[in-house]
């Protein structure tokens, strides 16, 4: 599944525009709620990494370890900068009013989200979760948001001060 996430300053909201049934569905994270979208998927990796439940001393360091390996697989070793893009048109404002992440049996996390009547679903391999929460945590910096989500691990280029980078 092809999606994106555009950062909208006039809304100062993050658009994310997925396919569904035929249709380009865009569903809108405002800051509670994308701090919310972090922590959870924080929370997921870290607790369905089974060599960071193994050894907790050493959790931080495995995560880092696991963030960076998956950044790097998924960019195919280039790196990534966000690009500014704008959205098509003018889009109706279905805000998202529930989010729930799941891991599954499978290694792979579902993300449902629930904006009114509208539904998305993704479900992603792990290091695609892991990129999910490096691009929309740079695009809060650069809407400067000012999260506090306590990343698990030591923080990637994309999650530092470091200049925006490539989104899609």
């Amino acid at each position: 599944m092809d999606f994106s996430f555009h950062y909208s300053e006039s809304e100062d909201r993050i658009a994310l525009q997925a396919p569904t049934d035929g249709e380009e569905t865009v569903v809108w994270l405002t800051r509670r709620m994308t701090a919310g979208l972090l922590l959870a998927l924080a929370t997921l990796l870290a607790r369905s990494n089974p060599n960071a439940l193994l050894a907790p001393e050493h959790a931080a360091e495995i995560l880092g370890f696991e963030h960076q390996n998956a950044l790097v697989v998924a960019s195919g070793g280039q790196e990534l900068r966000l690009l500014a893009s704008r959205l098509p048109k003018r889009l109706p404002l279905r805000l998202v009013e529930h989010i729930e992440l799941t891991a599954l049996s499978n290694g792979r996390g579902r993300i449902a989200l629930r904006a009114g009547e509208h539904r998305l679903r993704l479900e992603l391999p792990r290091e695609n979760l892991h990129l999910l929460y490096d691009q929309v945590m740079g695009l809060a910096k650069h809407a400067h948001w000012n999260l506090e989500v306590g990343e698990p691990w030591q923080e990637s280029a994309a999650t530092s001060d470091s200049q925006p980078r490539v989104t899609h």
